[in-house]
């Protein structure tokens, strides 16, 4: 039976070995080496020649998502799994972004631990339940940002003519206040309307009033 050559990355050293007598539990996961920061193990990765770096997030000398970077640039055949107690949407992005084949937090048990492994080892990505949960949040958030319309941006000009507007000003009186003409006054009116996609100056002022414009 070909075996799972694993090294394991984490600070705290009574978890760095516990992970190990769990490990060796199991006839097809071999742990090649263990270390207290991520420097370490990249510095040992030609000895280890691993199949998967399991690794913190916080450790000292080297952070897992530059210690992934490294490992996918220099070896991208070694497949990577975080395991942390990080659960925040940043953590979980750095990590994806730095290439991560899954990612685990702390309080998994056992076995999906290893089913974890297994499954990475077969070249499949393998995110817990939890962080699933987050990585599906983010995704529609994202969504439901790219589906908004853009905010409209006025400039400081026509932001004092449209306080005016509200104000029921009209033309003239707004380009006597402003020291403007009033043919610039009508420019800057038919420029907010494009901008904000509104046809009428009273839909203009709602949308002022809803952005707290005015």
């Amino acid at each position: 039976m070909s075996k799972t050559r694993i090294v394991i990355a984490d600070d705290h050293h009574i978890l760095l070995d516990g992970l190990c007598a769990m490990l060796q539990k199991y006839a097809d996961i071999e742990v090649a080496g263990m270390y207290d920061n991520g420097a370490s193990l990249f510095d040992d990765i030609k000895n280890t020649n691993p199949h998967i770096a399991l690794i913190d997030i916080n450790m000292p000398a080297m952070s897992g998502d530059v210690l992934t970077r490294k490992i996918k640039e220099f070896y991208p055949d070694v497949f990577v799994i975080t395991l942390s107690m990080h659960d925040d949407a940043g953590h979980i992005m750095d990590m994806i972004e730095a290439g991560v084949n899954g990612y685990l937090l702390k309080n998994v048990n056992d076995k999906e631990l290893v089913d974890a492994i297994r499954q990475v080892a077969q070249g499949k990505m393998y995110f817990s339940s939890e962080v699933s949960e987050k990585i599906t949040t983010m995704v529609v958030q994202q969504q439901k940002r790219l589906n908004e319309p853009e905010e409209a941006k006025l400039t400081e000009r026509e932001l004092e003519v449209l306080k005016l507007i509200a104000q029921e000003y009209s033309n003239a009186q707004i380009a006597d206040t402003l020291f403007i003409s009033e043919r610039t006054v009508e420019t800057h009116r038919k420029n907010m309307l494009r901008k904000t996609n509104n046809k009428s100056v009273v839909g203009l002022i709602k949308y002022a009033m809803e952005r707290n414009l005015i």
